[in-house]
C-alpha cells in the first residue's frame, strides 16, 4: 500500500481535482488571504520558506485549471474549504476566476543566459523577454487547458498602452502566442548553442524591447448565459516565479528590482527557499520586525510584499499555532487517500494517537521512592518537611488532569533539591530537628512538571513525544518535515488495520517511532556545511541536555537553545562569514531556528534554538523559552576554529 505521506503527494498529482482532494488551504488562508485587498496582486510578492515549506503546491492552488476545476464542483461539501479560502484571496470572485496564474520554474534555462559573455543589460534583457514570453504561453495554455474558447478571449491593454499592442502581437491571440513563442524559441536556441554566439549575431529582434508585461492589465474572456446578453469579465495575469534560488544572486536582484516597478499590472510572485540569501539578509527576514534590506530604489512594504513561511520574531507562539492547524488540515487529507483507512471510515490521524502517559513500572516507582528516601538521609530533610512538599505536589491542579504517581515522586525529588539550594549553607550541618525555611517560596507548576517528565524519560525510559501536538511541534513549521514523521506513525497505524488489531498508537509506540525517524533523518542530512551544522548541533543539544537533566531542574521545562547577547549577534554575520555560513544553511534546512531580541536578565538575546529534528534525536523538550547563556567566541569553539 502506498502511503502518500511519503512523498508530498499534492506535487505529484497532475489532474486538478485529484489535486484539490488532498490539497490543504490553510497555508493560503493564514499567509495570503491577509493580504489579498491591498498587496497581493498589485506589487511584487516574495514567498521565501525553507525547503518543504509548501510553496509549489501554493503556486498550483492559483493555477487557472485548478480554479476552475474547483468551481466545477463547487457544491462538493469536501471542497467548501478551499472554495471559501480562495475566495477569501480574491483568486475567486463573484463565483468566477479572477486571477489567471501560470507557474514557470526557473530552471537552468535562465541561469545559463547569465553565464553568457554579454554585458549585464543585454543579459538582464535576454532574461525578461525569456520569462515574459514563456509567462504568455503559460497564461493561453492554461486557458486552453480549461476548455476555454479562445475565440472568446482577447488582451486587456493598459489604458495608455493601446497603441504598443501591436509591439507583441496582441491584435489577436493567435498572433500573441505566435510572437511569444518566436521568442522564446530564439532565446532557447542562443541557449541552448554549444558556442555562445558573439554579440554582433545575437538577433536585432532579441535585443529590441519585447514587454507585454508594461502593455497587458488582463485577459478579457467573453461568455453568453442562457437568455442573455454577452458578457465579458477581466482576469488578472499572475506570473509565479518557482525556485528563483536557482537564478544568479546578481540575475536575481536585478529581475526582483524589474519586477517591483509600480506601473507593472501584471500580478508577479516570486517563490525562492532562505538558503538563497545572504547570511545578512536572511538573518534580518527571519529576526522581524525589522525591515529586510532594500534593493535599490525599492522599499519593502511599499513596492514590495515579502512573507516568510516559518515563525519570526515575536510572532512565534502565534505561527506555532497556525502550524497546527496546517499539518492536522494535511493529514486528514492525505489519511482521507489511503483505502486503508477510507474503507473503515477514519479521516483523523489525531484521533489515532493516543494521548493517555504511560507511567514507569512499579519496580521503577520503587527505585524512585528509595531515591527520594536517599536524598532525604543525604541532606537530613525532616519528615515534617517531606510531608510539605508532597502536600504542594498534591495541591497542584494541572489542566490535563492529575499527575500520575511517578511524575509526582519526581517532583518532589526536583523540590527537595531546590529547598537545599535555598536553605544556608550550614543548614546542612544541623542536627535532624533543624528544619529552616527557604529563602524564597517553593512551588509547582507547569514547567517543572514538564522538568520531571524529561528527567523520568532520560532515567526511565517513560514515553515523552506523543500526541497530535507534539508530532505537529516536531514538524518544526515544515510540511515536509512533518510529513516525514508522520509517514512513520501512519505506517505502523496501516499495518494493524491489515492485521485487524487495535489501530491506535500508545504513547510508547509513538515516541519509538519518532526517535528512530530522528535519527534516520538527522543521519541522512546533505547540504552545504551539514558537518559543521551537526557539530553546532550537538554540541548545544548536549549542553541543553546537561542543564535540563539538573536535580533541581532550576532551568524549568528544560532549554533547547542557546543565547548570544544581541548586539553580538547583529555583528555576526560581518564579523564571522564562516560562522554565519554555517548558521545560515542550518536555518535553511530546520536543524536551527533564530528567536531575536528575547528579554531575560534585563538582557536581549537571540536564541539560536534547535530545531525538531535534533531536539527529538537528543531528547530534549519541545517547550520554547529555555536557553543556555554564552558567545559568539564560545559559539565559534563549536567547530572548532577560533
Amino acid at each position: 500500500m502506498e502511503n502518500p505521506f511519503l512523498k508530498r503527494a499534492a506535487e505529484f498529482l497532475r489532474d486538478p481535482q485529484a489535486f484539490l482532494a488532498i490539497v490543504s488551504p490553510e497555508p493560503a488562508r493564514i499567509y495570503l488571504s491577509p493580504h489579498a485587498n491591498d498587496a497581493l496582486y498589485d506589487r511584487l510578492v516574495q514567498i521565501r520558506g525553507t525547503p518543504g515549506s509548501g510553496k509549489t503546491t501554493l503556486s498550483r492552488l492559483f493555477a487557472y485549471p485548478t480554479l476552475s476545476a474547483l468551481l466545477r464542483n463547487k457544491d462538493l461539501s469536501s471542497y467548501g474549504a478551499v472554495l471559501k479560502t480562495l475566495i477569501e484571496c480574491r483568486a475567486i470572485v463573484d463565483e468566477q476566476p479572477a486571477v489567471l496564474a501560470c507557474r514557470l520554474p526557473m530552471e537552468s534555462d535562465y541561469r545559463t543566459i547569465w553565464e553568457f559573455p554579454y554585458d549585464e543589460d543585454l543579459k538582464l534583457r535576454l532574461t525578461i523577454a525569456l520569462l515574459q514570453s514563456r509567462a504568455v504561453l503559460g497564461w493561453v495554455r492554461a486557458l486552453r487547458d480549461s476548455a476555454v474558447d479562445m475565440a472568446s478571449v482577447r488582451v486587456a491593454p493598459r489604458s495608455d498602452a493601446a497603441a504598443a499592442l501591436s509591439a507583441i502581437a496582441a491584435e489577436s491571440i493567435e498572433r500573441l502566442v505566435a510572437r511569444a513563442r518566436g521568442v522564446e524559441e530564439r532565446i532557447y536556441r542562443l541557449v541552448g548553442a554549444l558556442v555562445t554566439p558573439p554579440l554582433e549575431s545575437v538577433s536585432q529582434e532579441l535585443q529590441d524591447a519585447y514587454h507585454p508585461f508594461d502593455v497587458i492589465e488582463g485577459m478579457a474572456l467573453r461568455h453568453k448565459p442562457t437568455g442573455a446578453k454577452a458578457s465579458e469579465w477581466i482576469l488578472r495575469p499572475l506570473v509565479i516565479l518557482d525556485d528563483a534560488h536557482v537564478l544568479h544572486p546578481a540575475q536575481l536582484r536585478l529581475l526582483q528590482a524589474w519586477l517591483a516597478r509600480r506601473e507593472v499590472r501584471v500580478s508577479r510572485w516570486i517563490l525562492s527557499r532562505i538558503d538563497v540569501m545572504h547570511p545578512t539578509e536572511m538573518f534580518a527576514a527571519v529576526s522581524a520586525p525589522e525591515p529586510l534590506p532594500e534593493l535599490p530604489g525599492i522599499t519593502s512594504g511599499r513596492d514590495t510584499l515579502d512573507i516568510m513561511l516559518q515563525s519570526s520574531g515575536k510572532d512565534r507562539a502565534k505561527y506555532r499555532t497556525r502550524f497546527r492547524d496546517i499539518a492536522r488540515d494535511i493529514s486528514t487529507r492525505y489519511v482521507r487517500q489511503m483505502p486503508v483507512f477510507n474503507s473503515r471510515k477514519l479521516e483523523s490521524l489525531s484521533d489515532l494517537l493516543e494521548t493517555e502517559s504511560q507511567p514507569v513500572s512499579d519496580s521503577q516507582i520503587r527505585k524512585l521512592s528509595e531515591d527520594l528516601a536517599s536524598a532525604q538521609k543525604k541532606f537530613k530533610i525532616t519528615d515534617s518537611r517531606l510531608k510539605e512538599l508532597f502536600d504542594l505536589v498534591n495541591m497542584y491542579r494541572p489542566q490535563a488532569g492529575d499527575l500520575d504517581t511517578d511524575v509526582r515522586l519526581a517532583v518532589v525529588r526536583i523540590l527537595l533539591h531546590r529547598y537545599m539550594k535555598r536553605i544556608p549553607q550550614q543548614g546542612i550541618l544541623l542536627d535532624d530537628l533543624a528544619d529552616p525555611e527557604p529563602s524564597r517560596p517553593l512551588r509547582v507548576d507547569a514547567p517543572l512538571a514538564d522538568a520531571a517528565r524529561l528527567i523520568l524519560f532520560h532515567e526511565f525510559g517513560r514515553p515523552y513525544y506523543y500526541g497530535m501536538e507534539t508530532l505537529c511541534d516536531c514538524g518544526s513549521e515544515n510540511t515536509e518535515q512533518f510529513l516525514h514523521l508522520a509517514a512513520c506513525l501512519v505506517d505502523a497505524i496501516a499495518a494493524r488495520l491489515i492485521r485487524g488489531t487495535n489501530p491506535s498508537l500508545d504513547a510508547r509506540t509513538q515516541h519509538k517511532l519518532l526517535r528512530e525517524k530522528a535519527k534516520e533523518i538527522m543521519d541522512r542530512w546533505d547540504f552545504p556545511e551539514r558537518q559543521a551544522v551537526d557539530q553546532v548541533v550537538s554540541a548545544i543539544a548536549n549542553e541543553c541536555l546537561r542543564v535540563s537533566l539538573s536535580p533541581n531542574a532550576w532551568i524549568g521545562a528544560g532549554a533547547n537553545a542557546y543565547g548570544i547577547p544581541q548586539t553580538e549577534f547583529e555583528s555576526l554575520a560581518t564579523d564571522r562569514p564562516a560562522l554565519a555560513r554555517i548558521l545560515h544553511f542550518g536555518l535553511a534546512y530546520n536543524a536551527l531556528s533564530l528567536n531575536p531580541r528575547y528579554p531575560c536578565k534585563n538582557k536581549e538575546w537571540c536564541l539560536i534554538e534547535l530545531g525538531g529534528i535534533p531536539i527529538l534525536r537528543f531528547g530534549l523538550t519541545l517547550k520554547r523559552g529555555g536557553f543556555i547563556e554564552g558567545s559568539v567566541d564560545q559559539l565559534q569553539g563549536m567547530v572548532g576554529e577560533k
